[in-house]
């Protein structure tokens, strides 16, 4: 499960910023929220709040631009640039990026920390909770630092049992873990398989379902690809998409692999009609039935699977009561027994009075053009039982456009 991550120097944020699911004992005893192995108690939702252009997306991609550098660095070619993005003003952009995550596996608590350029890894650091009837100490499982004397990594990886003269296959522009699942060294691809459970809707360019990026018809592809093979999740979004959508069944997919080695897809959804089924074309349904689909195709592998689900722009074409039952079936023991978590943004505001203070990220940009965020909770005079919903659109919070 993850328990924090953070980000500075990172696209629109200079400063260090924040997203905590971790919460104390005055959080309220419900659904929203549980314990993990490692006693910790844990928030199954964040929701992401603020004005357009704030920064909401760019604090979202945190995970996964770390999803990518943990498991999949390794796959660049040895001299490309690390396609990450420093905030471009002030002379930032020549300076570093940092980022860390806190996330837990089988009750062991890990803190991984990177600092890193277009360039080059930097400095990067994997430390693990060590427990004792005292205190709570980091223990280090291995650190590299660029020696700019030297020209080399200084590198310690003992702790971790990495293979004998690992070192030596390290390269800049990949991360320690990736480098090291290469080498089938099980304790990084158990870290590599927990960040593989991150599923989400965002890439560099910003929310898939954008329609100026190019690939919005390919995403599109993919989900029924996706639902083709997998029909037991099929199933699930059929039951889902038959609760939001009065008179859908059903919907069949047909995969055909044509002799140039491509392969096409056709999609079918089925509507009851005095008592019969009727087939409608995927493509003439509604852009929120499409959009939905989508949507769970992450929401119900994450909830099958365990892990986290990154989602920007939750409510595009959605009702705001969709939008709750989406966030519902993370927050209900019933939907979600393996408590995924989930972290996303929205612009349907309706939310905040479904989730606590401890649930809510609020992003906005400054005059200068930089991103801050923090948590409601944070706030002096917040109450437990305040209404989020009237007091944020009231503008009590900040995190609001200013329209003059």
């Amino acid at each position: 499960m993850i328990h924090s991550f953070s980000c500075k120097n990172f696209y629109s944020f200079k400063d260090k910023a924040v997203v905590d699911f971790v919460v104390n004992e005055h959080a309220p005893k419900s659904n929203g929220f549980f314990k993990d192995k490692s006693n910790t108690r844990l928030s199954k939702a964040e929701t992401i709040i603020g004005s357009n252009a704030s920064g909401k997306t760019n604090l979202l991609k945190v995970l996964p631009f770390m999803k990518w550098l943990v498991s999949s660095s390794f796959n660049l070619d040895p001299l490309a640039s690390i396609p990450v993005r420093p905030f471009k003003f002030g002379g930032y952009s020549e300076k570093p990026t940092e980022l860390s995550a806190e996330f837990e596996i089988k009750g062991l608590v890990y803190l991984y920390k990177i600092k890193l350029n277009s360039e080059m890894v930097l400095f990067e650091e994997l430390l693990y909770k060590s427990r004792s009837k005292e205190k709570v100490t980091y223990k280090m499982a291995f650190l590299r630092e660029w020696d700019n004397t030297n020209l080399l990594y200084k590198f310690n990886g003992k702790h971790f049992k990495f293979p004998r003269g690992f070192e030596k296959a390290l390269r800049k522009n990949a991360s320690v873990i990736g480098s090291a699942i290469r080498l089938n060294h099980r304790p990084s691809q158990e870290i590599a398989d927990f960040w593989n459970h991150i599923e989400t809707n965002v890439i560099e360019a910003g929310w898939i379902g954008d329609y100026m990026l190019p690939n919005a018809n390919f995403v599109f592809f993919e989900t029924l690809s996706f639902f083709c093979d997998n029909n037991v999740l099929k199933k699930e979004a059929e039951k889902l998409l038959s609760n939001f959508d009065l008179g859908l069944d059903s919907f069949e997919i047909n995969k055909d692999k044509k002799n140039d080695g491509s392969t096409s897809i056709e999609a079918k959804v089925a509507h009851i009609f005095n008592g019969e089924k009727q087939y409608v074309d995927i493509k003439y349904e509604s852009s929120g039935t499409r959009q939905l689909f989508v949507l769970l195709k992450t929401v119900l592998q994450v909830l099958n699977n365990g892990g986290v689900a990154v989602l920007d722009e939750i409510d595009v074409n959605l009702h705001p009561e969709i939008v709750m039952s989406l966030l519902d079936l993370f927050l209900q023991p019933e939907t979600n027994p393996k408590n995924a978590q989930l972290v996303f943004s929205t612009h349907s505001h309706l939310v905040l009075s479904k989730v606590n203070k401890y649930q809510i990220t609020l992003v906005e940009k400054n005059i200068n053009g930089i991103s801050e965020s923090w948590r409601l909770d944070e706030m002096s005079g917040v109450r437990s039982d305040d209404n989020y919903y009237l007091k944020y659109i009231a503008g009590a919070y900040g995190a609001f456009p200013n329209i003059n």
